[in-house]
């Protein structure tokens, strides 16, 4: 996957809400960046540090820059949480995703029955499977921890997976790491002991877990090798 705007460098300086960031372009001006992720962003948004950005001038925006990249410790990271489900659409399209069988079809987006909507459903001939994607941007000592903040909506899709394979189908629950310096995925159960906890029930009841690493050399991202993942 590839930005196709033009990369406009900065420094962060604050954010205003969820989805509004001031940033210092290199010529001392200051713009207004829509943030597409509203997570906490823990370790992504700290005053000075490196920031890409896209110019977008479609009529009825608030702001024509979309905040993109920001620069980590030892590489870039990705913020942009749509990345994600763009690089897995690709891969199910493509040579498919490690352990995941491909899917004769691929739908995005599924409202279920019960309520409540997952991000991909795939017919695998003769039985569903059902993904549910993550975007993971908070790294400590190469620890990946997911989430950033409380999420009664993450603990509803895990429910949601649970529920499905208990009607036979099959569930899982993707993890994209949005940096290269990660080396295992953990729950942030410091944070959101109720998330982590649900996360290993939802394990135990047969949802599967798979955790992705992007490479990320702006303005370029792509899906790169698996993480191993500890639940404990």
């Amino acid at each position: 996957m590839r930005y196709s705007f033009p990369l406009i460098p900065g420094r962060f300086l604050r954010r205003q809400q969820r989805f509004l960031a001031e940033v210092e372009l290199s010529d001392r001006s200051r713009v207004w960046a829509h943030v597409p992720n509203t997570g906490a962003l823990r370790g992504c948004a700290s005053p000075g540090q490196e920031v890409l950005l896209t110019q977008d001038g479609r009529a009825g925006r608030k702001t024509a820059y979309t905040w993109r990249f920001v620069k980590g410790p030892e590489s870039w990271i990705c913020i942009d949480t749509m990345a994600p489900n763009r690089l897995v659409a690709e891969a199910l399209a493509g040579s498919g995703l490690p352990g995941i069988p491909k899917p004769l079809q691929v739908r995005r987006e599924v409202s279920l029955p019960q309520g409540g909507r997952l991000d991909f459903a795939l017919d695998l001939g003769g039985e569903m499977a059902f993904l549910e994607i993550k975007s993971v941007t908070w790294v400590e000592g190469g620890v990946a921890l997911f989430p950033d903040g409380v999420t009664a909506r993450g603990r509803r899709h895990l429910q949601e997976l649970s529920h499905l394979v208990r009607q036979g189908h099959q569930a899982w629950q993707v993890f994209v790491v949005q940096r290269e310096d990660a080396r295992i995925l953990k729950p942030a159960a410091q944070l959101d002991p109720g998330y982590a906890r649900e996360l290993a029930l939802a394990a135990r009841n047969g949802v599967e877990i798979l955790v992705i690493q992007e490479k990320v050399t702006p303005p370029e991202i792509n899906l790169a090798s698996t993480l191993p993942f500890d639940l404990s």
